[in-house]
């Protein structure tokens, strides 16, 4: 009987005392083919309900380099030059507005199919 089945997580690992522990979804009595099967369905309802909406979030604020002014004399006379900065815009992360949403309506759909999903030891 096996009834741990480990799923791509943002928690990750957490170590404790040298024993790693996982969030994983579980259901007694379940194969990995089974919960294999049951994932996927439930990751392409939600994507189906959420689509991708990518978004682009500014990080920081821009800026202005200042302007350069270089000056020449001949003789009697001067001749002065102003170039302008160049603006830098901030640096942008792209990433999707919705995988939220998708994640809640995966596990959503995970617990309608009697799965739990916790804490479990790995040795």
């Amino acid at each position: 009987m096996k009834s741990l089945f480990i799923a791509s997580s943002a928690f990750g690992l957490l170590l404790l005392g040298g024993c790693a522990l996982v969030m994983q979804w579980n259901r007694p009595n379940t194969t990995q083919a089974e919960f294999n099967t049951d994932f996927y369905q439930c990751q392409q309802q939600a994507a189906g309900m959420y689509t991708a909406a990518i978004v682009q979030t500014p990080i920081g604020t821009g800026y202005q380099a200042p302007d350069q002014t270089n000056c020449q004399t001949y003789g009697n006379q001067t001749n002065c030059t102003t170039t302008r900065g160049t603006y830098t815009p901030p640096a942008v992360i792209t990433s999707d507005a919705n995988m939220g949403n998708r994640n809640q309506a995966t596990k959503s759909c995970m617990y309608s199919k009697g799965y739990t999903y916790d804490f479990r030891g790995s040795h």
